[in-house]
């Protein structure tokens, strides 16, 4: 058995999880990741970087099969590329999700449909892709849209929750993998972007990185800062989140 004392341990590579609702700015974040940074540019937004010469990107080589072209792209990124990255991203899961389905949807007998057992075989797709992108020892981000639900606490009050886009008997499982989940939100007053990074009865958030509770999209990467700010949130009414109701 090996034992290592914990005054020894090495800080780790970081895997974040960002989301929010489209066009938000969560694929703009990634021009403020520190070092070079490979983008695997999934849902087509990678234009909305253009002249950030610190960002490369590259798509699936085989669009239509995600299921084969993905893991194959980050094999050979793992075995040729990877010393010269600090960072890889993963823009964006919920359309991987998206693609996914639908290349099982194709090449099944169902009329385009994908079966009950394609969900399942997703769900482990996905977990294998996540551990694979830990695997590289390198900061990993992954980006999704964001879903809302109605979640009842222990109360017995109901909240609008919001959350990643991502299969949810997965959602626990993938967050549990992931040192930092924060949710982009735009201040409706100030026009100011920021991430939150603290658990509510209606926001899955989560932060391992460090003690910020928020902060604003340009210091997401600034870990162990200081700056601790009120993240800017959405009005109810776009956000769709925040409301209670007792039962």
């Amino acid at each position: 058995m090996e034992i290592k004392n914990a005054a020894e341990l090495t800080k780790p590579s970081a895997l974040r999880i960002i989301y929010g609702n489209p066009g938000l700015g969560k694929t703009t974040t990634i021009k403020y990741m520190p070092g070079l940074t490979l983008l695997i540019d999934i849902d087509g937004t990678s234009s909305v970087l253009r002249g950030f010469g610190n960002v490369d990107i590259t798509t699936l080589p085989d669009k239509e099969n995600p299921r084969e072209s993905l893991p194959k792209l980050l094999k050979d990124i793992k075995d040729n590329y990877i010393d010269k990255y600090d960072n890889i991203v993963l823009d964006n899961i919920s359309e991987l999700e998206n693609a996914v389905l639908t290349e099982y949807g194709k090449k099944g007998n169902n009329h385009g449909v994908p079966g009950i057992k394609n969900y399942q075989q997703l769900q482990f797709f996905e977990l294998d892709t996540i551990r694979y992108l830990k695997s590289m020892n390198k900061n990993v981000l992954i980006t999704a849209w964001e879903m809302t639900d109605e979640y009842t606490a222990e109360n017995g009050q109901s909240f609008t929750r919001a959350y990643p886009q991502i299969r949810k008997p997965i959602l626990t499982n993938v967050m549990g993998l992931a040192l930092q989940v924060g949710r982009l939100t735009i201040s409706p007053k100030s026009g100011e972007r920021g991430f939150q990074l603290m658990p509510t009865d209606s926001v899955f958030a989560k932060n391992q990185l460090d003690s910020r509770k928020g902060c604003l999209q340009s210091d997401l990467f600034n870990e162990g800062g200081d700056t601790d700010v009120q993240t800017p949130r959405l009005s109810n009414e776009a956000s769709g989140s925040g409301k209670t109701k007792a039962k």
